[in-house]
């Protein structure tokens, strides 16, 4: 699990803050066109709660941010979690307990 999911504050932080405010957390205002890209694959979704939304974009940024990789992983990634209906922030914190890498595998 990430250790920002360990933190009390930060995940007071993820119960309100905007999506791109996560994001910017994440990767320390660099949001690049990579991140735009991702983020407005998933701003039409309305399958999740704001605050799980939160927690996904912890678990894929933790992993990808900064580095390349396929735009369309986040919103697999978004779906997958709809799919097996997160609708809490502990549920998702327990999802980012799966290796992300398996996971996106797996969707291809």
């Amino acid at each position: 699990m990430n250790k920002l999911l360990n933190d009390p504050d930060f995940l007071q932080f993820c119960e309100t803050a905007l999506p791109i405010e996560v994001v910017e957390k994440l990767t320390n205002n660099n949001i690049r066109g990579l991140e735009n890209i991702a983020l407005r694959s998933i701003s039409t979704r309305k399958k999740l709660p704001a605050n799980v939304v939160n927690v996904l974009l912890v678990y894929f940024f933790s992993e990808f941010a900064n580095q390349v990789y396929n735009r369309n992983d986040l919103a697999r990634l978004y779906d997958y979690w709809a799919s097996n209906e997160v609708r809490t922030m502990q549920q998702a914190v327990e999802m980012t307990n799966e290796n992300i890498e398996k996971v996106l595998n797996s969707l291809k």
